[in-house]
C-alpha cells in the first residue's frame, strides 16, 4: 500500500535516519526544496547540512496521514506532527516522486505551525 510506504519513508526523517548522510542523499530528490515551519525556503544541501548538524534531534510524533495520488509516480502526503513534549504542533505536506526504477524520493516539503491542537493523536 502506497500510503504505508510513504508514511514509513517520511517518518524515517523524524528518527535516527535524519542524521544518516547516505540515507539523506538517497531519499531527498536532487531538486528537493523545503519551506520550514518558520517560513524559510531551503534547498537540498542546506537541509542535509542542517540535519547533520543537529546535536539532539527532537522526538517527532506523527498522525493523521492522508495520501493523494497525483498521477503515475507522483503523490502528496499530508499529516500532523508534534514533539513528544506536546509542543511544536505542525501541519505538514510532502510531495514524493517515484523514479523509473521504483525508488520514491522526497521532492518538496512544507511544515506550517498548526492553529490549534484539535484532532492531534499520538
Amino acid at each position: 500500500m502506497l500510503l504505508e510506504k510513504l508514511r514509513l519513508l517520511e517518518c524515517s526523517l523524524h528518527g535516527d535516519r535524519r542524521n544518516d548522510p547516505e540515507w539523506l542523499e538517497l531519499i531527498l530528490h536532487p531538486e528537493f526544496r523545503e519551506i520550514t515551519r518558520s517560513g524559510v525556503t531551503v534547498d537540498r544541501s542546506e537541509t542535509i547540512a542542517s540535519l547533520l548538524s543537529e546535536k539532539a534531534a527532537p522526538y517527532i510524533l506523527s498522525s493523521d496521514f492522508r495520501l493523494t495520488e497525483m498521477g503515475c509516480g507522483y503523490a502528496l502526503l499530508r499529516y500532523r506532527t508534534f514533539y513528544a513534549d506536546g509542543s511544536h504542533h505542525a501541519l505538514r505536506s510532502s510531495c514524493w516522486i517515484c523514479s523509473d526504477e521504483g525508488q520514491w524520493t522526497l521532492f518538496f516539503h512544507q511544515g506550517t505551525p498548526a492553529a490549534g491542537n484539535a484532532g492531534v493523536q499520538g
